[in-house]
């Protein structure tokens, strides 16, 4: 791959992340208060802040390149062709901005892969409706942490509730209660409600009822069309 293309596509992105979040992609110390913070503790102290910001600004800069690397790599393409495709869609172009700007600050390489595979994915089928997904699954991605993910894993293995255009079928039981999630991971037991609701807010996860009313406790949950789309973004590994 040439090492330059794919250096200028990582640097024009990163200038699109930050225009797009309306800051200065990279920058973790500096201006006005960059400045008081260093007067204020001295030189030792402002030295330190310098290595750590230093260190936060490669860490960006890895995960930008990487986040290139990886969707040229599931598309077969070389750096400069992704170039030529975002350029030549100004909606896919703002899109792949705010998956670099979401790819630099998250540490979770798990959650960096997905992101890479739903650029991709985006950039081999940018029509409308599909960025509409894709949009929606970034965010998704950027919004939750490892136990969401532990709770999506567990709940993969109810029963899904059927397509809207099918009928339930009589006597299956779609979804699970959350009292039985936690017992498959009781680590997920403490900040379960909480992780729920969040999952429930972000599409990733729908009820299960049908119509039926029970209390919350009781209530079954099952993963929409949406988590488990964003359950196989997070399982892809790479083979690079």
């Amino acid at each position: 791959m040439n090492k330059r293309t794919e250096g200028q596509i990582v640097n024009g992105l990163k200038q699109v992340a930050a225009a797009t979040a309306g800051t200065v992609a990279g920058a973790a110390i500096g201006g006005p208060g960059g400045a008081l913070v260093g007067a204020a503790a001295g030189p030792a102290l402002a030295t330190s802040f310098d290595v750590v910001a230093g260190r936060i600004a490669a860490y960006r800069t890895d995960r930008s390149t990487e986040l290139v690397r990886e969707v040229t790599r599931v598309l077969g393409i070389e750096a400069d062709e992704l170039g030529d495709r975002l350029l030549a869609d100004e909606r896919l172009l703002e899109f792949a901005g705010r998956v670099m700007g979401a790819a630099q600050d998250i540490s979770l390489a798990q959650k960096r892969r997905a992101l890479a595979r739903a650029l991709a994915a985006a950039v081999a089928d940018p029509a409308p409706a599909r960025l509409d997904l894709w949009e929606l699954l970034q965010t998704a991605i950027k919004e939750i942490d490892p136990p969401h993910i532990r709770f999506i894993h567990v709940m993969s293995t109810a029963t899904p509730l059927p397509s809207p255009s099918e009928r339930p079928a009589e006597n299956v039981k779609y979804g699970m209660l959350l009292q039985d999630v936690c017992k498959v991971d009781p680590g997920l037991e403490l900040g379960g409600h909480a992780i729920l609701q969040r999952l429930l807010a972000l599409g990733l996860v729908e009820s299960a009822l049908h119509g039926v009313i029970y209390g919350g406790a009781y209530r079954p949950y099952a993963l929409s069309h949406l988590g488990r789309r964003l359950l196989v973004l997070l399982e892809e590994e790479s083979t690079s």
